[in-house]
């Protein structure tokens, strides 16, 4: 079956974040999905249902995509389309993004993006590789990042880690060095 093509009705948006303090702190997941229902309207696709995670895309199981894999299982005689903000909200790394894109497709159901066109096809398929394989290096270079800024933070005499049982963190004014 064609992706793209007009004769699809119904839509299922997904959107993820990896952290819940995105959710808390950010807007994250509503930016992904008005840009999805934007991208749906655009098309002239009916919004069916609206799914989000807030967790790694580097899993494959997570609580949003099984529901929407029920969800899709359960329409699968009406052909849907899973619109995702781009590639990097469906997974994290490329054996994941794999496992997913199949799992959806295995349903009957195909994946649209504003950022991507998704296809079958030499060519679609080759840039959905590299933007998979783009978005596995982001999430690696940041735990990377992540784990040398701790280090740096921890020699110089910061505690980065979670407080232990019955200790509270305090803050201190800044330290003053004496050269």
């Amino acid at each position: 079956m064609k992706q793209g093509h007009s004769s699809f009705q119904n839509v299922a948006i997904y959107a993820r974040v990896s952290h819940v303090k995105q959710v808390a702190e950010g807007h994250g997941l509503e930016s992904q999905i008005t840009r999805c229902r934007e991208f749906a309207e655009q098309k002239g696709y009916n919004v069916a249902a609206v799914f989000t995670d807030e967790i790694t895309g580097r899993v494959e199981k997570r609580p949003g995509m099984n529901a929407m894999m029920s969800f899709l299982k359960k329409k699968a005689n009406n052909t849907h389309v899973v619109i995702i903000d781009d590639i990097s909200r469906l997974a994290r790394n490329v054996p994941t993004h794999w496992k997913i894109r199949d799992q959806i497709a295995a349903v009957g159901a195909s994946i649209e993006s504003p950022n991507l066109e998704f296809g079958e096809s030499s060519g679609p398929r080759l840039i959905e590789n590299m933007m998979a394989a783009v978005s596995q290096h982001h999430s690696q270079r940041n735990g990377e990042t992540c784990f040398d800024r701790m280090r740096a933070r921890l020699l110089g005499g910061y505690w980065v880690f979670r407080e232990p049982i019955g200790y509270k963190l305090k803050k201190l004014p800044d330290m003053v060095s004496f050269s």
